[in-house]
Formats: C-alpha cells, sequence, structure tokens
C-alpha cells in the first residue's frame, strides 16, 4: 500500500490504531515509543494519531516535532506534524535533546525511577555520513549520564551493525538485537533496522521479542526488563 505515504484515508488510519492499541492491550508496556506520528491537522484527511492512542492505561504522554527546534522542514507540508511521541502508565521524567546533525533531531531521555535506568529512542537518518555523526553524539550525551541507558530506535544501518561501531566503541553498550531477525520488511527487502542497545548491567536482566506489524512494513519491539 505505497500509496498511503500520500494519501491515508481516515477509516485505514484509524484501523491502525486499534491493531496498535490490540498490541498494548495484550503486552502491557509501561513505555511505548513511537519514532513517527502525526499530531496535527496540517492536512485535511489527517487527524491526531497519537491522541487516537493516548488515554486509558495511558494517560501520560509527549509528542514533540521530530525535526528539531526552528527548522524549516517543520513548516512543509509533508512533514509538518510528524512527530516523535510516548505515552506511559506513570508520569515519567523526559528531556528532550537534539542532534546537530540531520534532518531527523530529535531525541527523546525518559527516566524509570523505580527500575533506575534511562530510556532513549530516535530516529537516525537515511544517510550514512549523517548517521556516523549522530551516533558519536549520542555517545557523548550517554557518557555524561551515571544510569543504566537503553537505546530504541530505528538506526537506519542499511550496511548492517559494523556500521554501529562510532556508538560502541569504548563503552558498555551491547546490542541484544540478532542481526539475522529483520526488523524491516518491504517487498522483497529484509533488513535489522530497528534495534535495541542496552548498558552491559541491564543485559541479562533483558529480553527482547519482535512482532510483526500486518499493517507497516516496521515490526515493533518489546523489551522487558527483569
Amino acid at each position: 500500500h505505497f500509496h498511503r505515504h500520500v494519501h491515508c484515508p481516515l477509516p485505514v488510519q484509524q484501523q491502525v490504531l486499534m491493531q496498535i492499541k490490540s498490541v498494548m492491550a495484550e503486552e502491557k508496556p509501561d513505555l511505548c515509543c513511537f519514532v513517527e506520528l502525526e499530531h496535527n491537522d496540517a492536512r485535511p484527511e489527517r487527524f491526531s494519531q497519537l491522541m487516537g492512542l493516548a488515554g486509558g492505561a495511558y494517560p501520560h504522554f509527549d509528542a514533540t516535532d521530530k525535526y528539531g527546534i526552528n527548522s524549516w522542514l517543520s513548516l512543509m507540508p509533508w512533514h509538518r506534524g510528524r512527530c516523535n511521541a510516548f505515552l506511559a502508565r506513570q508520569p515519567l521524567p523526559f528531556e528532550r535533546h537534539y542532534f546537530s546533525f540531520g534532518s531527523k533531531r530529535l531525541i527523546y531521555e525518559i527516566t524509570h525511577p523505580e527500575k533506575d535506568l534511562a530510556v532513549y529512542f530516535a530516529h537516525f537518518s537515511l544517510q550514512r555520513a549523517v548517521r556516523v555523526e549522530q551516533f558519536k553524539e549520542m555517545r557523548r550525551l550517554l557518557a555524561r549520564r551515571e544510569k543504566p541507558a537503553i537505546i530504541m530506535a530505528d538506526f537506519n544501518i542499511m550496511g548492517g551493525f559494523a556500521e554501529l561501531d562510532p556508538l560502541l566503541q569504548g563503552k558498555d553498550l551491547r546490542v541484544i538485537s540478532r542481526e539475522d531477525e529483520p526488523t524491516f520488511m518491504f517487498h522483497t527487502w529484509r533488513r535489522t533496522l530497528d534495534l535495541c542497545i542496552c548498558s552491559e548491567s541491564l543485559v541479562e536482566r533483558a529480553s527482547l521479542k519482535i512482532i510483526p506489524q500486518p499493517y507497516s512494513d516496521h515490526a515493533a519491539l518489546l523489551l522487558q526488563i527483569d
């Protein structure tokens, strides 16, 4: 349904959101992170996808334009209203950071006090040279934090896990995703683009489940920390 990137009817959007809510109801995560949701009325056929998910068991949420402060992309009709967002069962402290490179710049940092860890999520660039710089920035951001960290993102590593070296070098970080378990499927393409990276101290407590999505070319990632 490639044409839905141009025009997606409201009933289809509502059906997709119901499928997402079904996954949330079945798995009951504490925190749900999204790297692309629409959250304004920039186009008449669209509605706030975030508000279609929020409420009920997930009353706490935030959504922010993913292109960064004062980005010209935020004003363009195709990009306007495209946000990163999260929903949570309880209030969680969070910060917003921004890459210095690329078009998609937002990084969320969400602290989970009960588990004494920080969750970071972002949408890395499609351009390899830009991704390298973003990985270095993410590494520097984590170096300033004391809590164990989790990074979950669409990493867009078309060249495989070796691309992660600028992020992993010199850090106590481990990739817990499997390179032979694709998370992106489009036509004949099979790629592992959506990953989970954890601090070494969390690895033994962590389990990752890949949940295929019938309405998306990206799978959902469910991380459990015991």
